[in-house]
């Protein structure tokens, strides 16, 4: 198909904002002096997340190491084609290096956020967080290793000697948890029925007051006692306990919910069915952009990208090896004529923040004979990477990435998508801590302004 023409700055030459095709002839031009554009297509990760968010934060983080290496950049553009009978916008960097060699780069996201939004309860999540704590226990407790079918058999992968007590210490921390958001429901509910069953005070502050006094328990002492007195303290005490519970519960209902929610959603279908329309769903949204990228929908300007980054942060590195694995698939079942060679282009798989060693160790089928294995056999085909490291992690062309941290509890070491007999001889995973996430509990998202994930970005679209 023939590059179509580039659409024109909506309002005059400083625009800007974009509209036009995904393509031009100056970017076909560009590869052929190989200087070609660049395409990253970065998944988010758990949680609400706002629409462009990750594109900017990426393209920001691209912008800072060129700046930072002697580059000059020009100011970023914005996109807007239609592809997938839909919008699809990207961010366009543009930079001059030390030695006037020019780079472009185009950031794309697969925005998944609104489909699990509302669809995932509570108790949902609850039951999704003990059954891995089960599946983890079962598979960890009194043993060193667990088998799992990758790269032509049966391989043993080790198991950390710590797994048990640290699922343990979570499975303890959750029943603490779920044990106060219980006693602060019922206690609420309790105040709740005591002031509807009181009749509407009298218009004035004090009938009013005592009115609500049930939602304030203690402050009635307070009220009538002097701060000087001991009881008073007591009171104030337990009230700001109080407080801080409610608030405390609120935190980690609303946390569970909307980010250890977006995990239940997307892994449950591995053994569950109730989330499979939604597993689908943001699996569609990420291969929808990556045929895009790679080429394959003929309903758009077939762009011509030479050279594609692939990233993803905590559940969006699920999601994200799962898009690329998908788009190999699709190459290889396709015709030549039909074929982008998506493992020659794709320059690198970048996770951060990944949950995927534990997804592969606890949410799976623990192979127990013959059958149970052809099944892992035919659950490990739709994970190329996972199947040949010549055929589709080449040494000389692609490399994946995985950041993590030790403060960082949903992150880890991938240790568990590499031979253990010859990995090391071949295109293992490059793991590498970030020294500077390390605040507990925020460290999952830190790296997007650290300079390990700014530098990695940068090598490999530069």
């Amino acid at each position: 198909m023939e590059p179509s023409q580039e659409h024109p700055p909506s309002s005059g030459p400083n625009d800007l904002v974009r509209y036009g095709s995904l393509w031009s002839p100056r970017l076909e031009q560009l590869n052929q002096v190989g200087r070609g554009a660049v395409a990253v297509l970065v998944c988010h990760g758990m949680g609400q997340q706002v629409r462009y968010e990750t594109i900017s934060s990426i393209a920001s983080a691209i912008q800072t190491a060129a700046k930072k290496d002697g580059g000059v950049s020009e100011p970023v553009t914005v996109r807007l084609s239609e592809a997938n009978d839909d919008f699809l916008a990207r961010a366009e960097l543009r930079w001059a290096d030390k030695q006037g060699g020019s780079h472009e780069v185009h950031v794309y996201e697969a925005y998944w956020a609104p489909v699990t939004e509302g669809r995932v309860t509570y108790w949902d999540t609850i039951k999704f967080l003990l059954s891995a704590a089960y599946n983890g226990l079962r598979y960890s407790l009194f043993r060193q290793t667990f088998e799992r079918w990758m790269f032509g058999g049966q391989k043993a992968l080790k198991i950390n000697s710590f797994t048990s007590l640290a699922i343990l210490a979570v499975v303890a921390v959750l029943g603490l948890q779920v044990g106060i958001i219980a006693y602060v429901t019922l206690e609420l509910g309790q105040q709740y029925k005591t002031i509807l069953s009181q009749p509407l005070p009298a218009n004035h502050f004090l009938a009013w007051f005592q009115w609500i006094v049930p939602l304030l328990p203690g402050i009635d002492v307070i009220w009538r006692h002097s701060y000087c007195d001991r009881v008073w303290w007591t009171a104030l005490g337990h009230l700001i306990l109080w407080f801080g519970l409610i608030a405390e519960a609120y935190y980690v209902r609303y946390f569970i919910i909307q980010y250890v929610g977006d995990v239940a959603a997307y892994i449950s279908p591995y053994k569950d069915s109730k989330f499979d329309e939604i597993r689908h769903a943001i699996q569609k949204i990420g291969l929808n952009v990556g045929k895009v990228i790679y080429g394959f929908d003929a309903s758009t300007t077939v762009p011509n990208y030479q050279r594609v980054v692939m990233v993803g942060h905590s559940l969006g590195s699920v999601l994200a090896y799962d898009t690329l694995n998908a788009l190999i698939n699709e190459d290889s079942i396709n015709v030549p004529v039909k074929q982008r060679d998506v493992v020659g282009k794709t320059r690198a798989l970048i996770t951060f923040g990944s949950p995927l060693d534990k997804t592969a160790f606890i949410f799976r089928t623990q192979a127990r004979n013959d059958q149970q294995w052809i099944r892992e056999q035919l659950a490990a085909s739709m994970q190329p990477l996972i199947v040949s490291y010549p055929q589709y992690r080449p040494t000389n062309s692609f490399n994946w990435v995985n950041i993590w941290a030790r403060m960082d509890v949903i992150s880890g070491s991938l240790e568990y998508y590499d031979d253990p007999t010859q990995g090391a001889a071949l295109n293992p995973v490059e793991n590498m801590q970030d020294p500077d996430a390390r605040r507990p509990l925020l460290a999952h998202v830190q790296y997007w302004d650290n300079p390990t994930l700014r530098d990695q970005l940068y090598k490999y679209v530069k």
